[in-house]
Order: structure tokens, then sequence, then C-alpha cells
């Protein structure tokens, strides 16, 4: 059983988290996902929104009766 100080476990533990090196590629990538993809996601949404609008209108404007 380990009875050292928990705050000694609790910085060796860190100390061992910041020299590991796995999985930083897929850190970056997921950042970048984050960063460009899901912003981009609802840039199109609003896009998309605004476009359905302006179609509703010129259907409507087309149907009014020609004066």
């Amino acid at each position: 059983m380990d009875r050292t100080n928990p705050i000694t476990r609790l910085k060796r533990i860190l100390r061992q988290l910041a020299q590991n090196q796995q999985g930083g590629t897929t850190l970056e990538w997921a950042l970048l996902l984050g960063v460009i993809a899901i912003p981009s996601y609802y840039i199109i949404q609003i896009a998309l929104s605004t476009l359905v609008a302006h179609y509703q209108m010129i259907t409507t404007l087309n149907g009014l009766p020609f004066p």
C-alpha cells in the first residue's frame, strides 16, 4: 500500500502526464475539427435558413394577383 503524501502522489501523476507525448496528433486534429468544422456547420445552417426565407418570400410575391 502506498502511504505517501496525497499531494506528492498528485504531483508525480501530473508530472508523468506532462511528459507523456502519446495522442498529440489526435489532439491536434480534434482541435482543428473544433475550430473549423463545428463553426462551419452553424454558418451553413444560417445560410440555409436565409435561403429558405428568401425562397418563401419570392414564392409569396409570385402568387399575388397581377394588378
